[in-house]
């Protein structure tokens, strides 16, 4: 009898929402990257290098800085960027501490994100956030 393969659980969650920002009126994609642990001494920020090239977003993840303030909270380490313009076919690379890769396909429109490919096993959960427009 074979053996029962483990679920890998994810690492981290990334959380993509279309957004329609009041204050330059315009549309824009929000992109939320996090860990599935929460730390209990110190919110931490989750250092990542992210890259763009035409329909390539690339984001490979650093580690974990302590934050400014060293105020006690708990919670999850957290990376956030808003991105203007972007509309179309996406390949969407993750890369890990340990070099592992996860690559997604996505479409990003005004109003909707859809995830078209997803690996099987991955060490990032993609979470896709409801339009947010007043349009």
């Amino acid at each position: 009898m074979p053996k029962a393969r483990k679920r890998q659980v994810a690492e981290y969650r990334l959380t993509i929402t279309p957004h329609f920002n009041e204050l330059h009126q315009q549309h824009t994609t929000v992109f939320i990257m996090e860990t599935a642990q929460a730390f209990a001494s110190f919110r931490y920020e989750l250092t990542v290098k992210e890259e763009i090239e035409e329909n390539v977003l690339r984001y490979k993840i650093l580690g974990l800085k302590t934050p400014q303030l060293n105020l006690p909270a708990s919670g999850h380490a957290v990376f956030r960027r808003e991105y203007e313009n972007l509309s179309g076919k996406y390949n969407l690379i993750v890369e890990g501490l340990d070099g592992t890769t996860n690559e997604f396909l996505v479409r990003i429109t005004k109003k909707r994100i859809q995830i078209l490919k997803a690996p099987t096993h991955a060490f990032v959960e993609i979470v896709v956030g409801n339009s947010s427009s007043q349009d």
